[in-house]
């Protein structure tokens, strides 16, 4: 028998369970915290590393701090582009790659734009938005 594959599964149900337990006390509008030594204890007895755990639940987006006594999660936050040092021989390129896409690929551009716009904080798209006018596009 393969122990590989079993504790594979066993991280997945792992992680399945933290993420219904994460939903229901109100993830991700609110941020939620366990027990640090009880997910430690949880982990362990499945034979899993909540190190691990907690790494591959980051790569699904869940982020986490943990405290002394317990683990905090929160969404990953979007990372802030800095357009300070974009010249505009590099905008002048953008938008004439913008001009030669089809429909559907500016459809999918405005999604992807959207997407990323709503998962920022207000202040992220405030610095966003400024950053933007201070090179003359807003």
């Amino acid at each position: 028998m393969n122990h590989d594959v079993i504790r594979e599964n066993s991280m997945d149900d792992f992680i399945a369970l933290m993420q219904k337990n994460l939903s229901k006390n109100g993830y991700p509008d609110k941020k939620v915290s366990f027990g640090l030594e009880a997910l430690y204890e949880a982990a362990d007895n499945k034979g899993l590393s909540l190190n691990k755990v907690l790494d591959e639940l980051k790569a699904q987006g869940v982020d986490h701090k943990k405290t002394n006594e317990k683990i905090i999660f929160s969404p990953v936050k979007a990372t802030m582009p800095d357009l300070s040092g974009v010249d505009s021989d590099f905008l002048a390129r953008a938008q004439a790659m913008m001009q030669n896409m089809s429909e559907e690929e500016l459809e999918q551009t405005r999604s992807m734009v959207t997407e990323q716009l709503a998962g920022m904080s207000e202040a992220e798209r405030a610095q966003l938005f400024a950053q933007i006018k201070g090179m003359g596009l807003g």
